[in-house]
């Protein structure tokens, strides 16, 4: 044994002994001790010490299931994160929110995170639930998979961690906010996670939201190598409704991607919510290799006369761009305003389209705050106010997934939820909400109906 485990562990041996006063509760007299809300097990853990493990688990009998009373970035010591974190984290920081413990967390957990098999496998031995849920729903599954390998860990390493928790009964395809472990493997770009987790028959078509599948997360990340191994898992092409894979390829300029895409049976011919077609929004976009790869793929347009490459590039560069409508250089302050005013004289659709042109991407990028959802949480209500239950879940669960602790972004999901008449998830979603907000009447109202019903 090192000589610094043996002194840590011999410091812990006389911590427990003098705490308990001869009593005969040194675990709960070491347990009682948290380091910025963290446990001596969970220190042990994230550092591999087992010969401290073992004596707290087998000796002491610490409980191998206690979660952390801290928020994120409680152990600077640990996990000397500050210094890389220039805003607070968000859903697009997946990889790096995977890394940085969060409350709720456990000991597992913590050695999840340090890339540590034996000690995860010693826990696991010794009682630790796998499928444990620590904050927004994550488990052990979703951080390993998501984060990756610390320095310098292989990807054998995470592949050997995954098959641990695997083989000890990790739910393969258990949500969290973030989705299922597979979406966390791909929005991390973990390939080798991707794969292992797809031989051990993750659900490839599971979608996050309506529309967020494992296959649309991959082409958001831009990563091809994900996209073939969801096609040869079985990945739908098709996609669900309006947002297919071919249209967000085509949206962010993914030449590379079509080829695999349309080989297993992507449709060229479905128009995105603005009734636009993939080759359109490469033309629009000025990509003419895009055009080139789905001109012969796609059917003849009628309202474009000259059907070639050059006629279809000559045609979108002569219908007039969004971006030049007065309103868009109003700024998104303005569009709000004017959303507000119309949701407010009941002209649910102008309240859309104003919302819709605040949270425009070229506007979002130069002039809103990505944490500023509530343009999302408006857009949401109007949908519900329209009866378009599945648009309405759309915005809220972009809500959720940029701003998972707002009480508001739960209850618009609830909302949503009881139109389609999923009574179940609403529950879930308005329980989510009072978890986080306990005196809010408005919530709890909207929970007493379909409680009858679950």
């Amino acid at each position: 044994m090192p000589d610094g485990a043996l002194n840590l562990l011999i410091r812990v041996v006389g911590i427990a002994s003098a705490l308990d006063g001869g009593k005969g509760r040194s675990a709960e007299a070491v347990e009682a001790v948290r380091d910025c809300g963290a446990g001596a097990l969970h220190v042990a853990a994230g550092r591999g010490r087992m010969a401290v493990c073992r004596y707290l688990v087998e000796e002491l009998h610490v409980d191998v299931g206690a979660v952390d009373e801290s928020g994120p970035l409680f152990n600077s010591a640990l996990y000397p994160l500050e210094g890389k974190l220039k805003r607070p984290l968000d859903f697009r920081d997946w990889s790096m929110r995977a890394s940085v413990p969060s409350v709720s967390d456990t000991p597992l957990d913590y050695a999840v995170r340090s890339g540590l098999v034996e000690t995860v496998r010693f826990l696991l031995d010794h009682g630790a639930d796998p499928n444990k849920a620590g904050e927004h729903g994550c488990t052990a599954l979703h951080v390993a998979a998501g984060a990756g390998p610390p320095p310098p860990a292989s990807d054998a390493g995470l592949c050997e961690m995954i098959e641990t928790l695997l083989s000890k009964g990790a739910d393969v395809d258990l949500f969290s906010y973030c989705g299922t472990p597979l979406h966390a493997a791909i929005i991390g770009k973990q390939d080798a996670a991707v794969k292992i987790l797809l031989d051990n028959h993750a659900d490839c078509n599971k979608a996050m939201s309506i529309h967020y599948t494992p296959l649309i997360a991959a082409l958001h990340v831009r990563s091809l190598k994900c996209v073939k191994l969801l096609i040869k898992a079985g990945a739908d092409v098709k996609g669900v409704g309006q947002l297919t894979p071919l249209i967000v390829a085509a949206n962010e300029g993914l030449t590379d991607f079509y080829k695999c895409l349309l080989d297993a049976g992507a449709d060229p011919d479905v128009r995105d919510d603005g009734g636009h077609l993939p080759i359109e929004i490469a033309g629009h976009n000025n990509r003419r290799k895009d055009v080139e790869i789905l001109f012969p793929v796609t059917s003849r347009i009628p309202y474009v006369h000259d059907w070639s490459v050059d006629g279809i590039l000559a045609y979108v560069k002569s219908v007039p761009k969004e971006e030049d409508d007065p309103l868009y250089k109003m700024g998104p302050a303005y569009l709000k305003s004017e959303g507000s005013k119309a949701y407010k004289r009941n002209d649910y659709v102008s309240a859309v389209n104003f919302y819709s042109m605040g949270i425009t991407d070229r506007v979002l990028a130069i002039k809103l705050d990505p944490s500023d959802v509530t343009l999302h949480s408006n857009k949401s209500l109007c949908w519900i106010n329209l009866g378009d239950g599945e648009k309405a879940l759309l915005d809220a669960e972009f809500c959720r997934m940029m701003r998972p602790d707002w009480p508001k972004a739960c209850y618009r999901q609830g909302a949503a939820h009881m139109l389609l008449k999923d009574y179940e998830k609403a529950c879930d979603a308005f329980l989510d909400g009072l978890k986080l907000d306990p005196t809010n009447v408005e919530i709890e109202t909207a929970l007493r109906y379909p409680l009858t019903l679950c």
